[in-house]
This record gives structure tokens, sequence and C-alpha cells, in this order.
């Protein structure tokens, strides 16, 4: 409907009382909690690691040196695309916006353009267990029961292949498995699954097992092991039953900002109209599987 004073006539009126435009509460960011936030400077940005080495070989006396080749890991590619969102408006509307719904209208691109930084940065998990979704060089979604080790070696899992719902029991679980994945020379390496990242549907759950000093659902004055873990809520979870674990220092769910937002106003001279825009670029994707480990959590099997 074209912005013009025919179409909002109650704008116009001074003895309408009340506009309500965008008054509903804007989410909190989550986005960057859960995942890094970087600035990219190119059209496209790889990343890539290097194995470390394996353990070391006992040697004779004046035996020869043990040498070995280090392992090239899988590489990510990000490629930043565009996303745009403007609006026009007859400058006789602006001119007798009576409530100042027009005026306000810039504002509300600010709160779209966050919106559409969360909806994709979380469609990484909602799609984590899509086996079409594979930006990592193994050709395996992010939450993958068979994740390919760059040496040839046991492939190994971040996803839980029962669907183990959110429980204390499961929790630990999934956080075993996910801390015991290996790098790409089959060496132990070290993670700490202290985030727990879930939807809204399991909000209360999640408070149960981890809001008290004191284990749940005991008499036993028990200490709760969860009780300093982490808990995000992210409304932008799609899934009522699936949650995730995060080694806040070591995963690499990544956000690539190419051009952060942009607001910009401008005038038509011929047509007498107020033209206003935003314009992002970014890229996003995963540069390692491990440091995070998921459950679709709907009690169904699940491999990829």
């Amino acid at each position: 409907m074209p912005a013009i004073r025919g179409n909002f006539a109650p704008e116009l009126d001074p003895a309408v009382r009340t506009i309500y435009f965008d008054r509903y509460k804007e989410l909190p960011e989550v986005m960057s909690q859960v995942m890094v936030v970087e600035d990219m400077d190119r059209n496209t940005e790889d990343e890539s690691a290097t194995s470390a080495f394996s353990l070391l070989q006992q040697t004779s006396e004046l035996g020869p040196l043990d040498y070995e080749d280090p392992t090239k890991m899988y590489k990510t590619t990000y490629t930043p695309l565009k996303y745009t969102k403007g609006f026009k408006v007859s400058v006789e509307l602006l001119e007798d916006d009576q409530h100042s719904t027009i005026k306000a209208m810039p504002g509300s691109l600010a709160k779209a353009t966050r919106r559409t930084t969360e909806f994709w940065g979380a469609s990484i998990f909602n799609n984590g267990f899509n086996t079409s979704n594979t930006s990592y060089g193994d050709g395996k979604p992010l939450f993958s029961t068979s994740h390919t080790r760059a040496d040839g070696g046991t492939a190994q899992s971040n996803a839980d292949a029962t669907g183990l719902a959110l429980t204390e029991q499961n929790l630990e679980t999934l956080k075993i498995q996910g801390e015991k994945l290996l790098d790409d020379k089959g060496q132990i390496i070290s993670f700490d699954l202290s985030r727990l990242v879930v939807p809204v549907d399991l909000r209360k759950n999640a408070k149960i097992i981890t809001g008290s000093p004191m284990r749940a659902g005991t008499a036993n004055n028990e200490v709760n092991t969860y009780a300093d873990m982490e808990t995000v809520v992210w409304r932008w979870l799609t899934s009522t039953t699936a949650w995730f674990l995060e080694d806040p220092q070591e995963y690499l769910c990544k956000f690539k900002w190419r051009v952060r937002p942009e607001f910009k106003n401008d005038f038509n001279f011929d047509a007498d109209a107020a033209l206003y825009k935003t314009r992002i670029r970014f890229g996003f994707g995963w540069s390692d599987y491990r440091g995070v480990a998921g459950s679709k959590g709907d009690g169904q099997a699940y491999s990829s």
C-alpha cells in the first residue's frame, strides 16, 4: 500500500487519540552471545587449520629421529550476502503526520536489521542437523554422528544419535561425548561444554537443571554440578525439543560482518518522496564442529 495521505487518514487526524506502530518490545540480542562475531574485509574469507603433532616416539640411543608431517585440516569459506530493506513516503504525508508515526518508521528499520541477524545466526543451529547444510569441509552438517577426520582416522560424533531429551542425566551424557572429541591427529584435546543453549520451550527445564546450587528433585542434599553452567534461551531457535552445548572459549560458530548496518535517507525531487533504506552484508558458518554438541531432543534416531 503506497504511503500517501489517502491510505493513512488516521495518522493525519488529530482527533485520533493513539496510533500504535511497532509497539512490541524487542527481544534482546542473543546471536553475539553464542557466536563469534568478527569483521571481514574481502568478498570471501577462508578459514582452515593445521593439526598438531601426535605423541613422541620412543627412540633408542643414537636412533633415528622420528619425523611427522602435519595434517592440513578442513577449510570453511565465508561469503557475505547483501540484505536490504527500505520504504518511501510522500512528502505531504510526512509533513501532515499528526502522531509522528511516519517519523518513527526509520527506527523500525533498525529493529528489522537486528531481527535479520538473529534469524540467520540462529539458522546455524536450526539447520544444524540438516544434511544439506554443510559449510564445513568434511561435508557434514554442524551436528553429525560421523564427522570425518582430515587424517582419515576414526569418524567421531558431536550429535546424540538417539535424540536425547533435556534431562540432567542426558546433559551429562552429551557433555562427556562432546568433551571427548579428538583433534585431526587423534590426539586428546580439552573442552569444557559449560554453556547450555535452548529454545524458549525448554527454558523451564533448563532452569530446573542449572538454577540451584543443590541438585533438583532430590532430598539428599547433593551438590548440583551444573549450577555454574551458563544457560542461554534463544527465541529464534525453531525446534521445541533440540538443545545445544558450547565451550564458551573454544567454539567456532562464526558470524562475519562485511558491512555493518548502514542507514540512509534521500529525496526524490520529481515525485516529492522521502526515501529510507538500510543495508548490511554478512556471512556465517562454522570453522570447526568441535566445541559444540547438540541433540534433536525428539527421542528419534539420528544419523548423519
